[in-house]
């Protein structure tokens, strides 16, 4: 004979079903199901427990005498149920930059609630990070991937890993294990993006079986290789073939004309003017290896000069961000190279 009790708890109600017993004989390698009608009166984690307990009794269970044990026996099982509030749950955040470089700094938050809301529901946490970076690079070395696919996706999974391996690197969290993964797929990436490029240096989505090489794709891949010669060995030969066939390309007002086919459009960042394709390369060509000796040989003084000025005459008149970001960013690479 087996009785099953539920314990008391503050945080929730009980009551027995209709028609439940909670005392029953059971039988060796036979199971039973008890239940109980709870009421929560917290939410959260709430724990039920609940006990079985052997009884000495001389009755019979079914057809055959119950064994009575000597001893008391008792098995207690606890579980843990999530009791969530009702309605739509509704976060608010608030973020601060503080700047504690002058002394301590304060910052006062708003811990208001609404005028509708379930009891008992409301939370508010804080959380202070010194890098300004923060959770969104928390475990960055599991977004390294190994590049494949085309001339185009094969880029968009190489390039990734170069950005991971400057944080890294910057932040002082670059491990041996870390940069030998990322350093081959560096490494498989940069030989199979070999396999689009044409006799002239510029690159495409199928290689020579495309028409002509894609300005956008050739200036990402020049870039690329750039920020990828700290990790694995780039021959400068392919940036400098690229450098030249960008050249070949820049129009008398100063702008690279937009030539070839790109099927992945997220590449130019939602734009796809000449003004916003020269800012970007123009900022390639000023970054790369933190010298522009060489690629003034290419692309000689007047024409750098002109291409900035673009930049500096004509994105204003835009209304797209990502093309004023292109001609802000261009222009802070000329001003930190200017002051070297």
């Amino acid at each position: 004979m087996v009785k099953v009790t539920l314990a008391e708890s503050n945080q929730f109600t009980a009551r027995p079903c209709e028609g439940c017993q909670y005392t029953l004989c059971l039988c060796a390698e036979e199971s039973r199901t008890f239940k109980w009608i709870l009421t929560p009166t917290a939410l959260g984690e709430v724990s039920v427990k609940v006990s079985a307990e052997a009884l000495k009794t001389e009755d019979l269970c079914g057809n055959e005498v119950a064994t009575v044990p000597e001893k008391g026996r008792i098995d207690t099982v606890v579980q843990t149920l999530l009791v969530e509030a009702e309605g739509t749950q509704e976060t608010v955040s608030h973020n601060a930059l503080l700047c504690p470089a002058e002394g301590p700094v304060e910052k006062d938050i708003s811990l208001k609630l609404p005028e509708v809301f379930v009891e008992g529901s409301a939370k508010a946490s804080l959380s202070v990070l010194g890098d300004l970076m923060g959770r969104a690079m928390k475990n960055l070395d599991s977004l390294l991937q190994m590049p494949y696919g085309c001339g185009e996706q094969n880029m968009v999974l190489f390039a990734p890993n170069i950005y991971i391996l400057n944080y890294l690197q910057s932040t002082r969290q670059l491990t041996m294990e870390i940069q030998t993964r990322a350093t081959g797929f560096l490494d498989s990436g940069y030989q199979r993006e070999l396999n689009y490029k044409h006799d002239d240096g510029s690159y495409s989505a199928f290689g020579k079986s495309d028409e002509s090489g894609n300005t956008w794709l050739t200036s990402f891949v020049m870039k690329s290789f750039g920020g990828a010669k700290p990790y694995i060995f780039v021959d400068p030969a392919h940036i400098a073939q690229a450098k030249a066939w960008l050249a070949s390309h820049q129009q008398t007002d100063g702008c690279i004309a937009s030539v070839g086919k790109l099927f992945h459009n997220g590449m130019k960042g939602g734009v796809g003017d000449e003004v916003s394709l020269t800012a970007y390369i123009t900022a390639a060509l000023l970054e790369l290896d933190g010298n522009t000796s060489v690629s003034y040989q290419l692309f000689p003084y007047p024409s750098i000069f002109k291409m900035l000025l673009i930049n500096k005459v004509t994105f204003g008149d835009f209304y797209q961000n990502m093309n004023c970001s292109s001609g802000y960013f261009c222009l802070a690479v000329q001003l930190q190279h200017n002051s070297k």
